[in-house]
């Protein structure tokens, strides 16, 4: 019989003893009770699903009119339920996006907007909500900005934002000090808890929230998504470094940058794969039809469309969302709606489709009204801000044809969106149409609102 190395030998203690803790979990999980007062029967209520993608642009998206198949499990998802196409972030990364998504509050109202800062404890959060409402909470996260460090397990009865790390140190053992999560696949490991508990649910009704980080630099997608769309590219960029282009060196050439998006959407073919794991789980035991399933980006990506890559700013390229819901027992199949949607609005909207009074505290809109046909619009305007401290701090107000931005000197600029939907083409203030001067007001309100009007 062969002895066990040493290494071999740690890292089966190491597996065995994450086992046994996500079990516990599990099983103190199972164990929550879920009749809270005043909640109705809960057989009667829907599920909530929230899935967010990292670092997804709206325009890699194929049914939102990219040339490549990026996204077939979306595309179809949202073909089947309901797309909106003018979906927008409110910050231009992770934490105050998703911040903004919890609470229904601007970024600079809900704290988020720094990887030093934390999402405050003042506002309620969606899970706050939902499980004073008889709702068990359940999260599956790797991401190191969204963990309950920085707020955002408030209210889950059980928050995994360990499991993926815990597993790939394990793997790693002597190497573990040197993991970096942004050159890992970890969507496989995501599904893998979050079905896992699935398997072992017993709770209704829940709301589940997983984030998939896969799609976030460095793009280094495995095979056979890694040669997918540039397979002959013998160049010199592997898909590393991205985020530190071009802080230290020069923008490549047009074949690299091309190459970098090639990869990029590599990881986005992958990633929608995991999606459509998902889902095929869902749909095949019994939750699809029972639950509200929500689907978006958090925030784009930028490939020197701007001279920068990485998420630092509040460009098109980065701001631009997709998302698409489904909702069950419904006529609201099959549509497509084109009004402004903010991520302030997905609060209030899950709040409303569930029947739960939604908070004050609230800044968003729900857009039930617009999916059921009972409105036209959710928004004429909306706004986003950028203080992460990477770039100097930006702020936009955006309607459906202009964007009008102001800067940290206090200057205000434009773009007309419809005539120049890649903001290349600068509308300086002295120029402002009458529009722009409308949305320009809006801007300002805001601003003083957040507390940001100097």
């Amino acid at each position: 019989m062969k002895l066990l190395s040493t290494t071999e030998y740690y890292i089966i203690l190491l597996l065995i003893a994450l086992i046994l803790c996500i079990s516990i979990d599990i099983q103190q999980a199972e164990g929550a009770d879920i009749n809270m007062p005043g909640s109705s029967p809960a057989d009667s209520k829907k599920n909530v699903i929230l899935i967010t993608i990292s670092s997804l642009r709206a325009d890699h998206v194929t049914c939102l009119g990219y040339e490549r198949d990026t996204t077939p499990h979306f595309d179809e998802f949202a073909k089947q339920n309901v797309l909106f196409t003018n979906t927008f972030a409110t910050s231009g990364w992770m934490m105050p996006a998703h911040g903004s998504m919890f609470t229904s509050l601007y970024p600079s109202i809900h704290g988020a907007t720094h990887i030093d800062n934390n999402l405050i404890k003042d506002p309620n959060t969606l899970a706050e909500i939902l499980s004073d409402n008889g709702y068990y909470t359940i999260g599956f996260s790797c991401d190191p900005r969204l963990d309950r460090e920085h707020g955002f397990g408030r209210g889950f009865d059980f928050y995994d934002d360990y499991s993926v790390l815990l597993l790939l140190e394990s793997l790693a053992f002597e190497n573990a000090p040197k993991i970096d999560i942004n050159k890992q696949r970890t969507n496989d490991m995501i599904n893998n808890t979050a079905i896992g508990w699935l398997k072992k649910n017993t709770h209704k009704p829940f709301f589940m929230f997983v984030h998939y980080y896969d799609n976030h630099w460095d793009y280094l997608p495995p095979s056979p998504y890694d040669k997918l769309y540039d397979p002959d590219y013998d160049g010199p960029i592997d898909g590393t470094l991205i985020s530190k282009e071009p802080l230290y060196s020069n923008q490549p050439e047009k074949e690299d940058v091309e190459h970098i998006v090639a990869l990029y959407d590599g990881e986005l073919k992958q990633t929608d794969s995991d999606l459509g794991e998902m889902l095929s789980y869902l749909k095949e035991n019994g939750f699809y039809d029972n639950s509200i399933v929500i689907i978006m980006g958090d925030h784009g990506e930028q490939f020197y469309d701007h001279g920068n890559t990485s998420h630092q700013g509040l460009y098109e390229e980065l701001v631009h969302v997709p998302l698409a819901i489904s909702i069950p027992d419904t006529s609201t199949k099959s549509s497509t709606i084109n009004s402004l949607i903010s991520q302030m609005d997905i609060m209030p909207t899950i709040l409303d489709y569930l029947q739960i009074p939604a908070p004050e505290q609230c800044e968003g809109k729900s857009f039930k009204p617009v999916v059921e046909g009972k409105s036209e619009s959710v928004n004429d305007y909306v706004f986003m801000e950028y203080t992460a401290a990477a770039v100097p701090d930006i702020f936009a107000a955006r309607s459906a044809k202009y964007k009008c931005y102001k800067d940290n000197e206090g200057n205000y600029f434009a773009y007309d969106l419809e005539n120049d939907p890649q903001e290349y083409k600068i509308i300086h203030q002295e120029k402002f149409s009458k529009e722009v001067k409308i949305l320009q007001e809006y801007l300002d309100n805001k601003l003083k609102a957040i507390g940001k009007s100097n």
